[in-house]
């Protein structure tokens, strides 16, 4: 890996996520991917004051398509988003699946679009991270709980 080559690499220090908490939170994220979907975003569509996207990735192993609400911060026509997982020790699984499968769908307001994702190699990336903790400070803190560094993904829209 070279030294501007994105990482995903688990960290040894962060919040712990017990195989009790997701299946815990699975049905709760599947409530919340559905009334964000039905409402067209009007109900429970936004996070400290930023759209949450329905993020469909595919699976890295099945094929299958998963779906997740995250929070994207617009640039210009692109989204960034970032893969704090809460600021858990581990990667979140999609982000895991965009560097397998760069090609997403994301949907917001009701609208879904096709996107690029790339995972911004580390010069990028810090280049964007004040902008994102000056638009979600939470992410600051999240990055403070681990030692592993929050990737940052950015959907650039794939012409139709």
């Amino acid at each position: 890996m070279t030294e501007n080559s994105p990482t995903l690499a688990d960290g040894t220090r962060g919040r712990s996520i017990r195989s009790r908490d997701r299946r815990l939170m699975r049905p709760f994220i599947g409530t919340h991917r559905r009334i964000i979907r039905a409402s067209r975003g009007r109900i429970l569509g936004h996070m400290g004051g930023n759209p949450l996207l329905i993020l469909t990735t595919t699976g890295r192993r099945t094929g299958q398509p998963h779906a997740n609400p995250v929070i994207g911060i617009p640039d210009g026509d692109d989204w960034l988003i970032v893969a704090s997982n809460g600021g858990a020790a581990t990667q979140p699984l999609w982000v895991r699946n965009v560097a397998a499968q760069p090609h997403v769908t994301a949907t917001c307001r009701g609208q879904t679009d096709h996107y690029l994702a790339r995972i911004l190699p580390p010069d990028e990336r810090n280049a964007s991270w004040p902008a994102l903790v000056r638009a979600y400070p939470a992410y600051a803190r999240m990055q403070a709980k681990t030692d592993r560094q929050l990737p940052i993904v950015r959907l650039e829209p794939v012409p139709r």
